[in-house]
């Protein structure tokens, strides 16, 4: 919104106006009022324009606002008679701004006006009130970070006078543009310095403090690193890996907190009408004539000479299909297939000419893989036959009656030649294995989203001009932000694709097949070299993994932690599965202890979360975690902000409000439903932003987590939905005791007493002083929701807590026991 006209212009009509009033103006009515002097203000001196106004707009409770400005909502004014003159207690030194308190105490007309206008404020979503009745106008913002609306401040203009001689702050208050910056909340702000409390982690000496393992914890570590992430690349197991552990690739998981609707749409704002995986597990993978065959849109895409991309999200298990895709085959299906697999995730870090890696990397697979050497003499000459012929009948074949070493010579130089052309000698070589040999080649040029952007364009445009030469099947992997951005302006931009999308598997399956094969590998029915020499510790390995796997298979709550908080990334949730093995924040001693004892023992979930939680990191700091964010932590002095990302991720789980049918609703419709519990629009902004960058809400293409976005780009114009990180966080983690337990050292506390109180406990790491902590921010969160007075379907904080009280009575069951073996210790110690 603009005004259509300078300030200048804007303040000489008011003069003109003011000038013309006739004597009765002093009792008009509201309508009159409004009618001569405020449709008038607004429109001829202050620059609006009738569509952005909107007058008499019901508030949904059988009360009308006298005037909306902005779509959506910026501010609501309300206009009263002339005749109804608010009385200003005097001050010493006259000024614009004033406390908006003695003005509620001294005039009840105004105290009354005040209430109503809030109260549309409120339902309409709007921050700025505005109160007019002709000779005196007052700007107040409706709701005031951080303190009551009685503490806050206004400003008031108190007759025309006043209207005349600071027009030029009128207009920047009132201005189209000024109520589209919200000038008047960041000029009162000035009057004001709301202080966000300190954490309570400044009182803790390190709080960046690491724990480092035991040697136990080390061993441990470094054994289930080997079997559940090394394990896969191991080429005597890896057949044997892939038909034990890989999940058909599926996106309906059972213990999915995102609707199945969200789930089948993941990438379909990224690209509309891509063929899925889902069917492309392997049961429809055949071989046909000798050559393998991939159903027949695949094979649609093979003839139409364009290469397969493969988006899917990080660590989604783009890898592992492509690997699948060739182990799931039978001893004479592989026997008729070159699979080359060039992985620029793990090789070709150091080189700048990726197409030159790329050739070398084919030519190197099919050398050492399948003992076909394009360089061998024997090779280049069955390759060239043809061409061989016709060297015979040129110029230079003559010499083959004349001179035979001229002739041999002349040869070898022809054949040199054809070989130095690199690009041209490799297709030539492809086309004699598929040809000649009857092969199947299928090449998949893997993590390429690993490298940067413009290693991504080389690699599709490779790519293309090998799949060109309808001589193999080629598939490119590349990330959902990565196709977005190469789409609008990079080398996909000039091609029609062929797209296949990975879904995630079911994490919890995942991870239950790879801790049992790691189990077959560690006690030895699976032979590898990678345990070559490693006897001593496997014990303690075995039985640590069959706990761990037992308790995986017997608890939906740990099932239900597993597939949500990593988002879908199966190579997180694998990592931090073996992190967890020789975590320094869990006793693994203990569990193998009990384990051992009892052959019974189920790792409880908090094992879990904390690991989660904490990483190696003794407290709760932002780099401790790769999948927690503190949802509780605030960006102004505002108590209520503690709710605000809950109600967020709630929103956008739920059924109420805008969404389109991917589940995305937009920047501005998530302000707008903000603001109607009173949050400004700066914090629903810092909001969006954060979730985002850590993954608890998303947008289609992965902006502000992969695609940076710049501070001064509002989240207005993205859309946004919430993934199963941030549906987690909103429906259990955050409610439970390992997480406010956590987060409360992090968190800054508005009330003293219960800051006090977290403070002096902050640094321990006592269970006991744990407890203590993590109750009393949990009784603090209560009472600021209830202060809060946020009312919605969606979410309920006290029954948040409700559903998560288990946790807390466990904790106190465990120090009470603690507490009783006390005296009986000390006793038998005297």
């Amino acid at each position: 919104m603009q005004a259509l006209f300078e300030l200048t212009t804007g303040k000489d009509r008011l003069g003109k106006i003011i000038s013309e009033f006739p004597s009765n103006s002093a009792h008009w009515n509201e309508a009159q009022n409004r009618f001569q002097f405020v449709d008038r203000l607004l429109v001829e001196c202050l620059g609006w324009q009738h569509p952005d106004i909107e007058v008499e707009s019901f508030d949904g409770n059988a009360g009308k606002a006298d005037y909306i400005l902005g779509k959506p909502a910026k501010a609501v004014l309300e206009a009263k008679r002339e005749a109804r003159i608010f009385d200003v207690l005097p001050i010493g030194n006259p000024s614009i701004v004033r406390k908006i308190k003695p003005l509620l105490k001294s005039c009840k007309v105004f105290n009354e006006t005040v209430q109503q206008v809030v109260e549309y404020c409120m339902r309409k979503g709007s921050q700025i009130a505005i109160i007019c009745n002709g000779p005196q106008l007052i700007i107040f913002q409706a709701f005031v970070t951080g303190q009551s609306l009685e503490d806050g401040e206004c400003y008031l203009f108190n007759g025309f006078q006043s209207y005349q001689e600071h027009f030029p702050l009128l207009w920047t208050l009132l201005s189209p543009e000024g109520i589209t910056e919200n000038r008047a909340y960041r000029e009162l702000s000035l009057h004001r310095n709301p202080r966000i409390p300190p954490k309570a982690s400044s009182n803790i000496p390190d709080p960046l403090l690491f724990k480092y393992r035991n040697q136990f914890q080390e061993n441990l570590q470094d054994l289930a690193s080997i079997l559940l992430e090394d394990i896969e690349t191991h080429p005597s197991v890896k057949t044997a890996f892939y038909n034990e552990c890989y999940v058909p690739i599926a996106a309906n998981s059972r213990n999915f907190l995102l609707s199945k609707k969200v789930i089948s749409a993941r990438y379909r704002k990224v690209c509309e009408g891509s063929l899925s995986p889902t069917e492309l597990d392997g049961t429809k993978a055949l071989v046909l004539e000798g050559k393998l065959e991939i159903d027949s849109e695949i094979l649609s895409g093979a003839v139409s000479s364009r290469p397969f991309v493969v988006i899917g999200d990080v660590g989604v298990g783009k890898t592992s299909f492509f690997e699948n895709l060739y182990e799931q085959l039978d001893v004479s299906e592989k026997q008729n297939t070159y699979f080359i697999h060039v992985n620029l995730g793990v090789k070709a870090t150091l080189s700048s000419d990726i197409k030159g890696y790329i050739l070398d990397e084919i030519q190197t697979i099919l050398k050492k893989k399948y003992n076909v050497d394009i360089q061998c003499a024997a090779f280049v000459n069955s390759i060239y036959y043809q061409e061989l012929r016709d060297f015979d009948n040129s110029v230079e074949g003559a010499l083959k009656d004349l001179d035979q070493d001229q002739y041999r010579r002349a040869r070898v130089s022809f054949l040199s030649d054809k070989v130095k052309k690199r690009d041209a000698h490799l297709h030539a070589s492809l086309a004699h294995i598929t040809h000649g040999r009857q092969k199947q080649i299928i090449l998949a040029i893997d993590n390429a989203d690993q490298r940067t952007y413009q290693i991504q364009q080389d690699a599709f445009l490779i790519a293309q001009e090998l799949a060109a030469t309808r001589n193999l099947l080629v598939f490119v992997a590349v990330r959902p932000s990565t196709f977005y951005q190469s789409k609008m302006t990079g080398a996909l931009s000039g091609y029609q694709n062929r797209v296949l999308t990975i879904s995630p598997p079911p994490a919890d399956e995942v991870l239950m097949k790879r801790i049992s094969f790691a189990l077959r590998v560690a006690e030895g029915k699976i032979t590898t070299d990678a345990l070559r020499g490693i006897k001593l510790y496997l014990k303690n390995i075995v039985t640590f993994l069959t706990a761990t796997l037992r308790s995986i298979k017997n608890s939906d709550q740990i099932r239900l932690f597993l597939s949500n908080i990593t988002g879908g990334n199966t190579r997180l949730v694998i990592e931090m599965m073996s992190s967890f093995c020789g975590s320094p924040n869990v006793n693994s001693e203990k569990i193998v202890r009990i384990e051992e004892n009892t052959c019974d023992y189920k790792v409880p979930l908090h094992e879990f979360s904390k690991h989660a939680l904490l990483g190696e990191y003794a407290y709760y700091n932002p780099r401790s975690s790769l999948v927690a964010y503190n949802v509780y932590d605030v960006s102004t002095a505002d108590p209520r902000e503690h709710f605000l990302a809950i109600l967020l991720v709630s929103y956008l789980t739920s059924s109420v409000g805008e969404k389109d049918n991917d589940g995305f609703s937009s920047g501005q419709t998530i302000i707008r439903q903000m603001a109607s519990f009173g949050f400004h629009e700066d914090q629903t902004r810092y909001a969006l932003r954060h979730l985002a960058l850590h993954r608890l809400i998303e947008t289609p293409h992965a902006h502000y987590r992969e695609i940076q976005v710049p501070y001064a780009e509002l989240p207005d114009g993205y859309n946004f939905r919430a993934t199963s990180i941030g549906a987690y966080h909103a429906k259990f983690w955050a409610g439970s005791f390992v997480f406010l337990d956590a987060t409360s050292i992090d968190t800054p506390i508005f009330d003293a007493d219960a800051r006090e109180k977290i403070f002096n406990g902050a640094s321990s790491l006592e269970i006991k002083d744990r407890l203590q902590r993590a109750e009393c921010f949990k009784q603090y969160l209560k009472e600021q929701w209830c202060q809060a007075n946020i009312n919605t379907s969606y979410f309920d904080f006290l029954l948040l807590l409700q559903t998560q009280e288990e946790g807390f009575s466990s904790v106190q069951r465990f120090v009470q026991n603690q507490s009783n073996r006390l005296p009986f210790n000390r006793k038998k110690a005297s």
